[in-house]
């Protein structure tokens, strides 16, 4: 399969040796080299760090607070889109 970067770095190499023809000057130094694609590796990075202790009734008391103060964020956010969306709505019916 091709690499869709080469392939165009190949059509601009074309595109500007045609220009240089037409031209004729040369402008060979200033074209990019292809690059080899980014490599990507199977194993993850080992950690580390040591591991986390079980979490306590307290730390659960805690991450329930900050969900819910989340999910009152996230529905106020809510309610103010829907009431935006709705003032561009009336605004764009009297048009």
């Amino acid at each position: 399969m091709s690499n869709r970067c080469c392939d165009r770095e190949q059509a601009l190499i074309r595109a500007r040796r045609r220009a240089e023809e037409l031209l004729g000057r040369d402008l060979e130094e200033d074209l990019p080299q292809c690059e080899e694609p980014m490599k990507r590796y199977i194993h993850p990075i080992p950690c580390c760090c040591p591991p986390c202790p079980p979490a306590g009734p307290a730390d659960l008391d805690g991450v329930l607070e900050a969900l819910a103060r989340q999910n009152q964020l996230l529905l106020d956010i809510l309610s103010s889109v829907n009431a935006l969306s709705a003032a561009v709505l009336s605004i764009q019916s009297r048009m």
